[in-house]
């Protein structure tokens, strides 16, 4: 896949001393463990940003990235009033 080539391309600009680290954003879990699999030792990914938030928690996806020593980073931590599963009842945060 293209995003493992550029996760490479990445780990190179850090090599370069143009980064310090590396993170992702909306990945899934078997993304990232693809590019962990690819990953230099020296550089695995430290942080993934996602939406979350009390209307979509990504528990499992959140467990998986603290047992990577990945951090996690929400957008929309108070939930997005556009979200396509939205209800009228819901509450307004």
């Amino acid at each position: 896949d293209s995003y493992l080539y550029t996760w490479k391309s990445m780990e190179a600009c850090a090599s370069e001393g143009l980064v310090k680290s590396i993170g992702l954003s909306n990945f899934n879990s078997i993304q990232i463990q693809e590019v962990i699999d690819v990953s230099s030792e020296k550089y695995k990914p430290a942080v993934l940003q996602i939406e979350s938030h009390p209307y979509l928690t990504q528990k499992k996806l959140i467990e998986f990235c603290k047992k990577n020593n990945i951090v996690v980073t929400a957008y929309s931590p108070l939930g997005s009033p556009d979200r396509p599963w939205a209800k009228e009842s819901d509450p307004s945060l």
